[in-house]
């Protein structure tokens, strides 16, 4: 299955200007380069794998991945993002975007005073209602 395997990626790249594998038992490492700047380089045994390629982008920037791949899975670094052009029109486009207002300050809550209506403490007379202001009488009960 190796064999297969190695013979198609052989095919894929049969015009590549410099391709060389090299496969030795469950080991293998094999690699091309096109020589217009795409290139690939990869090695693997006892289940782990790793490489790196390399391609030049839709606006003409060169991009290269490095990448492992194993019982921790597929960990790629690198070029892995989007590329200069789209990044930056993303930033120009996030400028323009309306901003939120900033957060409005809290007014104080209202603090009770310790005096009442008519600057009478409201138990000075033994109940909140027992005063009556202006005629100088206070009902007990």
């Amino acid at each position: 299955m190796k064999y297969v395997i190695a013979a198609l990626c052989l095919v894929s790249v049969a015009m590549a200007a410099d391709v060389a594998m090299n496969v030795a038992g469950a080991a293998y490492n094999f690699g091309y380069n096109t020589g217009t700047g795409q290139s690939r380089v990869e090695s693997g045994a006892a289940g782990n794998v790793a490489g790196s390629y390399s391609y030049i982008d839709a606006n003409g920037d060169p991009r290269t991945v490095h990448y492992t791949a194993g019982p921790q899975g597929f960990q790629a670094s690198g070029d892995t993002g989007v590329d200069r052009k789209t990044a930056a029109a993303a930033a120009a486009m996030a400028a323009l975007a309306p901003k939120a207002p900033p957060a409005a300050v809290a007014a104080p809550a209202p603090v009770a005073p310790a005096w009442g209506y008519y600057g009478h403490h409201p138990y000075a007379y033994g109940h909140p209602h027992a005063y009556v202001h202006g005629l100088g009488y206070a009902a007990h009960w």
